[in-house]
């Protein structure tokens, strides 16, 4: 049990929800569910019960809250203090802006080892959808934007490739159809797909390559971000083409399966910054720190 574990129980109790907590802390909502189960082991007992729009603290979860505010508390004030008197390097806030299947499943690992390496360093994530990432760049209402699959071309601002997420075919988990666990591209003509709206790159992108592989398209569903997508298909409205990162978690719990193509497709994905800014010192090492991220990516490729 760490201050990490303590923190995302209470921020679980505060906000009612899995998801907000999940994007608070920077890991998925399954990781959300394992730390909770995690505490329980330890303390022999649920620590809440959960109702229809609630969560009911038991006598042991309510002890635990209130130690866990006031841990927090002290560890949020002790770095408070080290930070404002003894570190020169690690100065203002570090504003992102991210896609939501992005910023949940591929950004939160990025920020997490960032925070290991510069724990006084503050960020603030919030997720919007394409055009809005990019606008809150350009206003300079954010110092970096995390985006995917469509590139920006305005003269102002700068744009880094700095990942690619293989993409996958994910089906519901009483779905046997497939006996392999790689596919031809062409063996997923004319299923039911649940893609994202028409206007998010990710659905244009998409289309695009399926269309140059004659591939018959039925979208059968539309829907504006990834999490909802995946639930239609636990509950088996259909199937979906989406990264891995995403949906990995949830193909080790069984709960969707998925296929890799024999021909593998990538989704790009880029962060984007006003060339304009002048940065804080502490964006100027998350820079840094995503550059030489995206270096030891290719030297491990090349090994």
């Amino acid at each position: 049990m760490n201050i990490e574990t303590l923190k995302v129980f209470k921020d679980l109790i505060d906000t009612q929800s899995f998801t907000k907590t999940a994007q608070i802390n920077y890991i998925s909502q399954s990781a959300v569910s394992q730390q909770i189960k995690n505490l329980e082991l330890i303390f022999k007992t649920r620590l809440f019960i959960k109702r229809k729009n609630s969560f009911e603290l038991t006598d042991v979860g309510k002890i635990l809250y209130k130690g866990s505010n006031e841990i927090i508390d002290i560890y949020d004030k002790t770095v408070s203090r080290i930070k404002d008197n003894f570190d020169k390097e690690i100065k203002g806030e570090i504003r992102i802006s991210s896609i939501l299947s992005v910023g949940i499943y591929l950004l939160n690992r990025y920020i997490r080892e960032f925070l290991s390496k510069y724990p006084l360093s503050k960020i603030s994530l919030d997720y919007y959808e394409w055009d809005e990432v990019v606008n809150k760049v350009m206003e300079g209402e954010t110092d970096f934007g995390f985006i995917s699959c469509k590139n920006t071309k305005d003269i102002n601002l700068t744009s880094l490739h700095i990942d690619d997420e293989e993409m996958v075919f994910v089906a519901p988990p009483s779905f046997n159809d497939f006996k392999k666990e790689r596919i031809d591209i062409s063996d997923i003509s004319g299923a039911k797909l649940i893609f994202f709206e028409k206007n998010i790159p990710s659905r244009k992108f998409l289309e695009e390559i399926l269309h140059k592989r004659d591939v018959r398209i039925n979208v059968t569903m539309e829907m504006n971000n990834i999490e909802t997508i995946k639930a239609a298909i636990t509950s088996n409205a259909g199937f979906s083409i989406l990264p891995y990162n995403c949906v990995e978690d949830d193909y080790n719990r069984n709960k969707l399966k998925v296929f890799k193509f024999n021909t593998p497709i990538y989704r790009p994905v880029y962060m984007v910054y006003n060339k304009r800014k002048k940065f804080s010192n502490s964006a100027g090492l998350f820079m840094n720190f995503i550059l030489e991220s995206k270096k030891n990516s290719k030297e491990e490729v090349l090994k």
